[in-house]
């Protein structure tokens, strides 16, 4: 399972899923990054813009970086993973070792295989028992599991986001080459759509977005979407396209966005916490009931919509080490591979609606920066999810400073 796979292997091994069906068509809007202007007429009316050399990079490089339990999950291989009885001899004898490799391993990547799925969105791309085999496979989390952090049974946190704290406050800030913050992001995001009954559809559509907000508060979106998904990750061929298509993107006014809000939080304890509690609604901030919730999820919005100052991240996670349900998952790998250390907490937002769910975050153990957020519900009769699921994920691809909007 140590193999490099090369052009080659990885051609076969793609069109060995492909028909077995656990590789779908990539949608070219999220293959290779849109052209760094606004988007027009001219941008939409050329949805292909994929790289043939951009994919094959990015699937070798998903291919070739070890899943977390992938050694000791394996799917049965079907009949057409083997050779036939009725196969003729020298078919059999000629196969090569490489092929014969390829489909131990694509049996072994079966459950995995759609990470390819939603995870090939471009040159850009740079936890847990299993739950549900699908588009977003749980990721696999050394300490613990997700349904273990909702029981209380996982070990505090406080420690490992003390350290963690100290990683952040040590490395340096990110270089200015320019005063626009620009964030890319991969995401499952939802959209809900209602109709003249008053019944609701959430179809989920797998995203690769950016973001860039300048200096005055101005602001400019760009989104690439895939083809809709159900929650257990499998390709939804009854859902609708976004009505936003494939390729959307929006500019906003100088003032709509506070460029300056995650680099002026203060560092002190006292004034983070309070900092954080007021960005998020004021009826959920004061209830006791999610204080802790509420200072995660403020803290993850913040982290994943602005470049984040170091001493600014040292400083939430300090906060975050005193809040009492915030547990250790452990060490992980996210979904582009980095190297994550995850805590997790029991969403006390949905608990009232009877949904029991738990938010990840993944954090850098190298820069203590955000790496991604993971939802993780155990039971929501809404969606009919009555097992672990991942319903939605976002993991920051890459910040950075640039010259100016669109760079």
């Amino acid at each position: 399972m140590t193999d490099d796979l090369g052009a080659h292997d990885v051609e076969e091994l793609r069109a060995l899923m492909r028909q077995h069906h656990l590789l779908p068509e990539i949608p070219a809007a999220l293959v290779e990054p849109a052209a760094r202007a606004t988007v027009g007429a001219a941008d939409l009316a050329d949805p292909d813009r994929r790289s043939p050399d951009a994919v094959e990079a990015m699937l070798a490089g998903i291919l070739a970086t070890p899943r977390p339990g992938s050694s000791s999950t394996h799917a049965e291989p079907s009949a057409a993973t083997s050779p036939s009885p009725a196969e003729p001899a020298a078919a059999r004898s000629g196969e090569t070792t490489r092929r014969r490799r390829l489909r131990r391993r694509a049996a072994a990547l079966a459950v995995a295989a759609a990470t390819v799925v939603v995870a090939v969105v471009g040159s850009q791309l740079s936890s847990t028992p299993t739950a549900v085999a699908g588009g977003a496979p749980p990721l696999a989390y050394a300490g613990g599991s997700p349904e273990a952090a909702w029981e209380g049974s996982l070990p505090s946190a406080h420690d490992t986001l003390v350290e963690l704290a100290s990683v952040a406050d040590d490395a340096a800030d990110l270089p200015r080459t320019g005063d626009v913050q620009h964030i890319s992001r991969y995401s499952w995001l939802s959209e809900t759509v209602g109709d003249a009954d008053g019944n609701t559809t959430t179809t989920v559509y797998p995203t690769a977005d950016e973001l860039w907000v300048g200096p005055d508060g101005s602001a400019r979106t760009l989104q690439r979407r895939a083809a809709a998904v159900r929650y257990d990750g499998q390709v939804d061929t009854t859902a609708p396209e976004s009505e936003a298509g494939p390729l959307s993107g929006d500019d906003f006014f100088p003032g709509t966005m506070n460029p300056s809000v995650a680099a002026e939080l203060p560092t002190d304890p006292d004034g983070m916490e309070s900092a954080l509690l007021a960005h998020m609604p004021q009826e959920y901030a004061e209830n006791p009931d999610y204080h802790d919730t509420v200072l995660v999820e403020s803290a993850a919005d913040l982290a994943r919509t602005y470049i984040v100052p170091q001493d600014v991240a040292s400083a939430m996670w300090t906060v975050l080490s005193d809040a009492p349900t915030i547990q250790l998952l452990g060490d992980t790998t996210d979904r582009l591979g980095r190297p994550g250390v995850a805590v997790a907490i029991p969403d006390s937002l949905w608990k009232e609606s009877g949904v029991e769910a738990v938010t990840v975050l993944i954090i850098s153990p190298t820069d203590g920066q955000l790496l991604g957020t993971e939802t993780v519900m155990l039971t929501n009769p809404m969606l009919d999810v009555d097992e672990p699921t991942v319903t939605g994920f976002t993991t920051v691809t890459s910040r950075q400073w640039v010259a100016k909007i669109g760079d």
